[in-house]
Order: C-alpha cells, then structure tokens, then sequence
C-alpha cells in the first residue's frame, strides 16, 4: 500500500501508541499472572481435625409396613349370606361372628351323616355279638350189675331149686346235655369298624360345614374391608385353625417382599407392625439379626420409628433397577404403633456399625482401603508428614481412628485446584479477542492486525 508523506506520521504515532498499549497490557496481565494464577495454580490446602464422636455406619432399604396379625377372613362354607354383622372401620375382637350364610343344606348334611353313624354302631354290635349256637345231645347209659340167684337149694340127687322166682329190674331214664357257642367272624368285625369311622368322619366334616356357615375373627383387629352383602352369594374355603373361619394372612405380594391380606372380611392390627424392605445385595451381606434401624414413612417425612432387625432373607426377593439383585429383610417397629397402617411405604436405614466416644476423621483425610490407610499429618509449623493410620469402623461420612493419630491432630483433606491457568475466569485477558478476533478489538482506535486491517 502506497502512503502519502502526510499520513506517514500518524501511522507511525498510531503504531506507536498500539505498541505502547500493548506492552503495558502485557505488563499488568503478567504482574495479575504471577500472583492470582499462581495461588489459583496452588493446591487448596484443606485440613481436618481428628476430634471424638460417634462413627455410625448404615446401609438403607424400602419397603412398606405390615402386621404379622393382619388377616383375611373366608367363609369355610359358601353359600347365601343371611347376615354381614361388621362394617368397615369396627373393632373387633377374635371369635366375634362377622357375617352368616344360610346353614338348611348343612344340617341336613348333619342329619344324614348322624343317622349313618347311628346305623354303623348298631352293625358294628351286632358284629361283635356274634353267631350263637345251642345243641342237646343225649349221654350214653351207665351200665348195672344183676343178682345172680341167692340162695341154692339142693335136693337128694341133684333136682331144681323150689319156689326160685326172677325180679325184673325197672328201665334207666335216658339223660340228655345241651351246648351253646357264639362264633365271632373277624372279618365281619373289621368291616363294621370301618363303616363306623367312616361314618365318624363325616359326621365331623359335616359338623364343620355346619359351622363353617359362621364367620367368625381369628384375630382382634379393625375390619379394612367387606366383600359383600346379605343376599349376595359366597363361596367356601378351607377349615382354618378356628374351624369356622380360613384365615388367609398373604395376598398381593409387592416388590419389598411385603404382602397385603384378602379374604371376604380383612382385618387389620397395628399392634406388632413390622416393615418388610428390599436391600441390595451388597448391603444386605452387612444385615444381622438385632441391628438397629431407623424407619421413616415417606408420606411423612418428620415421622422417624425406631425398628430392629428380626430376620434376613437368604433367597432374592425381586430384582431392583437395571436388573440389580434384592434381598428382604424384616424389621420389628417399636414404640407406639397404634396410629400406622398397613401399606404404608417407609425408607429403612439400618446401623451395620458404631464406634461411640471414638477418634474420628472425615472419609476424605485418609487414601487407601481396609483397615490399614495413610494420612497426611500438618504440623504447626505448616510441615507435612505421611502417617499410618489404622481404622475401625467405617462410617457413612466418617471413620473411626484406633491408631496412628491422636486428638486434635490436624490432617491434610484432598486437595483442590483451580481451573484457570491464568488466573482469568475465562482464561483470556480481559477484554482481547480469542483466536478468531484482531488484536486491534482491544486497541481501541488503533491500527488492526486481525484479518481486516485498522487505518489505511
């Protein structure tokens, strides 16, 4: 480009003072540099005091509450309901009778089986009297000795005896003997004693049927729900411990675990209330019988009960999100429960560990795993040196110290840095274009040395 000898000076001045400017901006981002980018450069020191307190380590699960005397109440015999003696909401109290259905077709089931049973005892008897039999037979006559002739007379020359008579004896009375035998057959006996427990029995299921047309509650409790009114028609189920009533305690299994009762009439008890909740498998190898755990409803939140762990499923019980394996585990809730319900869902954190009145430090002052880790201990002075230090218990957010450090020591925390490399927040002096823009952006009025140029 050709310039004219009278615009020469002020390129000149222009590009003096661009030069100028330039060099003083150069000279304040470098005084800025070595000063702010260097502390920012410079490793954050944080530190932790190793203090005493309480180390507790959880592991947390979900799952909904449950009575172990909630129950479902069904009819051992269906049939037609003459009465529904309970509504929703009433407190009941076990073996009260909760609803009727019509008992004719039972008794007369009753009725027959008696009768059948009356039949059998009357064969079974008659069986055991057994065939008696009466025979008379007559006994062979004894047998007598006659006279022989008594006194001999003997004439001269040897003639008969004179005036010898002969007496006939008089005819023995023939005598007679009569036998009688009874003649028992086993078999026959056998045979009647099976009829008779047969008929024993279904007297007995007949008797239950008859019974099983009362409903009554197996346990105390408040009735959750009725299936129907009298009129309606009910089907039966089977005998239950009570006779008249088959108790069903399960339903609807959830993904806890956890189990909602069914039946006509479900009845439920917040005495005993326990939760049922699902832990992963990793914290569920942590679960022992008698931890401590604390349960919170998750409707409300502010509500905290206080639990302990009765028992850990050794089976899976669902798989979590992403297909993750579950295991249940039930807890006892104590204190007050009369105001829980049934299905409520809660959030369970159980204590795994605790370490009370222990030196302690933040997870975050200590590098390493398991029971041996290296600490960095901070002297007054401000000097560093690497310790050892040996762990108990692992909390949640802190860990108990059993060795290698003692009360307020101080300990070096991970360290931070800054992002910037100059000490600017964007990383740019203030004010000049990125790579894209001409340094004449930040010269105001000066000569561009960007992709299109300043004065001509």
């Amino acid at each position: 480009m050709k310039v004219f000898p009278r615009r020469r000076g002020a390129v000149l001045v222009n590009s003096a003072l661009g030069v100028a400017l330039l060099g003083g901006a150069a000279l304040v981002y470098t005084t800025l540099d070595s000063g702010t980018s260097v502390a920012a450069g410079k490793a954050q020191v944080r530190t932790a005091t190793v203090a005493k307190g309480t180390v507790l380590a959880t592991v947390s699960g979900t799952g909904t509450l449950a009575s172990p005397t909630d129950a479902g109440q069904d009819f051992v015999t269906g049939g037609k309901l003459t009465a529904v003696k309970v509504a929703v909401g009433d407190t009941v109290t076990k073996g009260q009778v909760l609803a009727t259905v019509d008992t004719t077709a039972a008794q007369q089931q009753v009725a027959a089986a008696q009768s059948a049973l009356t039949a059998a005892k009357a064969n079974l008897t008659k069986a055991e009297a057994g065939v008696t039999t009466t025979t008379t037979s007559q006994l062979p006559a004894s047998s007598g000795s006659g006279s022989s002739g008594g006194g001999a007379g003997s004439s001269a020359g040897g003639g008969r005896s004179a005036g010898a008579t002969a007496t006939a004896s008089a005819a023995p009375t023939p005598q007679t003997t009569t036998i009688t035998t009874t003649k028992v057959d086993d078999a026959a006996v056998a045979q009647a004693q099976q009829q008779v427990d047969t008929a024993q029995t279904n007297l007995t299921n007949a008797q239950a049927t008859l019974a099983g047309t009362t409903l009554t509650a197996s346990v105390d409790g408040t009735v959750a729900s009725v299936g129907g009114k009298a009129g309606d028609t009910v089907s039966g189920g089977t005998t239950g411990s009570t006779g008249s009533t088959s108790s069903k305690s399960t339903g609807t299994t959830g993904t806890s675990g956890s189990t909602t009762p069914s039946g006509f009439i479900v009845l439920t008890n917040p005495t005993g209330m326990q939760v049922t909740a699902a832990f992963s498998e990793l914290d569920s190898l942590k679960l022992k019988k008698g931890e401590a755990a604390t349960v919170t409803l998750n409707a409300q939140s502010d509500t905290k009960l206080n639990a302990t762990v009765l028992s850990v499923s050794s089976l899976p019980t669902s798989s979590g999100s992403g297909g993750a394996v579950q295991y249940g585990a039930t807890l006892q809730i104590t204190g007050d429960t009369s105001k829980l319900r049934t299905g409520l869902s809660a959030t369970v954190s159980v204590v795994t560990g605790e370490a009370d009145n222990a030196l302690s430090l933040p997870a975050a002052a200590l590098a390493g795993t398991g029971a041996s880790r290296t600490a960095t201990l901070v002297a007054e002075d401000g000097s560093t040196s690497r310790v050892t230090v040996t762990v108990g218990v692992v909390g949640d957010s802190t860990v108990e110290v059993t060795e290698g450090l003692k009360e307020g020591d101080k300990v070096e925390l991970a360290s931070t840095t800054s992002g910037s490399s100059n000490g600017f927040p964007s990383g740019n002096f203030p004010g000049l274009g990125g790579a894209a823009g001409g340094q004449g952006a930040a010269i105001p009025g000066g000569a561009g040395t960007g992709a299109r140029g300043g004065n001509r």
